[in-house]
């Protein structure tokens, strides 16, 4: 591939999200149910003890458990008459429990959060906003936008905006319309600049006037990254076929106690196997190093009932070896991103420098597969250290600068920053210190570990790039938290607010991420 992008993902499909056709084969016995018969976690029903919901009238503190409930645990509306809790509760309150009185309810929740959701974004100078699209089904998708911002006291906030229901028009030119009318209703057009986003081809359904940015998110693109290296190697029939066996001994319980007795009496790992989702790398990671790893019983267990078409031969186990060889450097990649929240994207240009340099040395040991993928991660993001934003924001992160200063020419990250600079609203021109001896002393530091953050709250001899750092570390790495990215299975937020009715999806999931 001779041409390479500046930016992350290939948007030629102008943001329809196409349906994974590789999914997983149908289970005979399922593990876990349907949201509407669970019963709420036990943080859920803890938590109420320890946080008073402001409800405008005098129901009680059970009425108030219900609606935590809810709130935290992305029940359905429709399922309050069915479930365990509410109808015991039901005797000790004054009212008849519907779904009306407590939507009545929630709704008045939802207006004295958002009075306090929007005094911070009031509050805050500069801001960045994610988007994500998302589906319950094949034909419900939804658009979820979230605010990033820096505190006074430096600490990272994110709120959920909102979630706009895009019926059956999931294009990049309908988000851009639902992300910029919620903008415009949280009065934040103008303060913001960068929109990290999962959509694809965003960035030419561009409204005319419209300054923003479009980042990528780098979750999605390692997504991407790793479904066209499937794809132009040809694996797809081979991970079909370890999607077969993984459905064979859930199909099976004989053999999967089989399986279970071999795997003991030959001290191989015991690991549940299970099936990717789609050409979802995580999961592929997972179930190939399951297979892998418990293959001599697996195949004891095929002799034994005669099955002949879902043997692997000792070519395709080589090549599934070398796919979890260069997914274990996804995973520990994306590990060093972050683990839980929001990360900031000083940390993608050193991070992606570490993918390529361990791609390069599977590719050298002569893993084919690593060699594809380093190819098409360069084509996507191969360039992303020329990125002019992503560049300052990373030598503005003290922990990560030495991966663009050692650069020889960084004279375009400092004519950024002194322009920035002397446009903001904190500069003097009286300042005694010159740009210079401040860019100086900054870039002399070394051996800085902890919190970014924390080291621009304590060091205040940097005063005058302190409004440059605030403005871009606000801005997140992907347009999702990262331990939605480390998952093997869908998280609890992802599997339950598919079961949420489409009028109550944005104000219940505000309501369960402001919290």
């Amino acid at each position: 591939m001779n041409k390479k992008r500046v930016h992350f993902a290939n948007d030629s499909h102008r943001g329809r999200r196409q349906r994974d056709k590789f999914m997983p084969l149908p289970y005979r016995c399922t593990y876990g149910r349907k949201w509407p018969h669970v019963k709420p976690t036990l943080d859920a029903q803890q938590d109420h003890n320890q946080r008073e919901l402001p409800t405008n009238r005098g129901y009680g503190s059970n009425f108030k458990t219900v609606l935590n409930i809810i709130i935290k645990d992305l029940q359905p509306l429709s399922s309050v008459k069915r479930h365990y809790l509410t109808r015991t509760l039901q005797s000790s309150l004054d009212v008849q429990l519907s779904a009306s009185c407590i939507r009545n309810e929630l709704q008045n929740l939802y207006k004295h959060k958002r009075v306090e959701v929007q005094k911070a974004v009031n509050d805050a100078s500069n801001l960045a906003l994610s988007a994500e699209l998302w589906s319950s089904s094949e034909k419900v998708f939804y658009l979820t936008v979230s605010c990033h911002l820096i505190s006074e006291d430096w600490n990272l906030k994110s709120y959920v905006l909102d979630t706009a229901h895009l019926l059956t028009k999931h294009t990049a030119e309908n988000a851009v319309e639902h992300l910029l009318r919620i903008s415009n209703e949280w009065n934040i057009t103008e303060k913001t600049q960068i929109v990290v986003t999962n959509i694809d081809g965003i960035k030419k359904a561009q409204k005319t006037g419209c300054r923003w940015t479009y980042i990528p998110c780098f979750a999605h693109t390692l997504d991407r990254v790793f479904r066209e290296t499937i794809q132009r190697t040809d694996c797809e029939s081979l991970l079909r076929k370890c999607q077969r066996i993984v459905a064979f001994f859930h199909q099976s319980d004989k053999a999967s106690q089989h399986l279970q007795q071999y795997c003991a009496s030959l001290n191989l790992s015991q690991s549940e196997l299970t099936q990717s989702c789609g050409l979802n790398w995580l999961t592929t990671l997972h179930m190939l190093k399951n297979i892998l790893e418990q293959w001599q019983a697996i195949f004891k267990v095929f002799v034994d009932r005669r099955v002949e078409d879902l043997c692997l031969s000792e070519n395709e186990r080589k090549i599934m070896e070398n796919i979890v060889a260069v997914l274990n450097i996804l995973k520990d990649v994306t590990k060093e991103i972050g683990s839980q929240g929001f990360s900031p994207i000083s940390k993608i240009i050193p991070h992606v420098q570490k993918l390529q340099e361990m791609l390069r040395n599977n590719w050298m040991a002569r893993n084919d597969i690593a060699k594809i993928l380093a190819e098409i991660c360069d084509y996507h993001i191969g360039n992303i250290k020329k990125n002019l934003w992503f560049r300052v924001s990373t030598a503005l992160d003290p922990r990560y600068k030495t991966s663009v200063l050692q650069d020889s020419d960084i004279e375009d990250i400092t004519a950024e920053i002194r322009k920035q600079i002397r446009g903001s609203a904190e500069h003097c021109s009286h300042d005694t210190e010159s740009e210079e001896s401040v860019f100086q002393k900054y870039w002399k530091i070394t051996n800085i570990s902890g919190n970014t953050l924390e080291f621009w709250k304590s060091h205040k001899e940097f005063k005058k790039l302190v409004t440059v750092a605030r403005k871009h570390l606000t801005v997140v790495s992907t347009a999702i938290p990262v331990e939605r990215v480390h998952q093997l299975q869908e998280s609890q937020l992802v599997d339950r607010r598919n079961c949420l009715e489409p009028e109550n999806v944005s104000m219940i999931l505000f309501l369960n991420s402001n919290q």
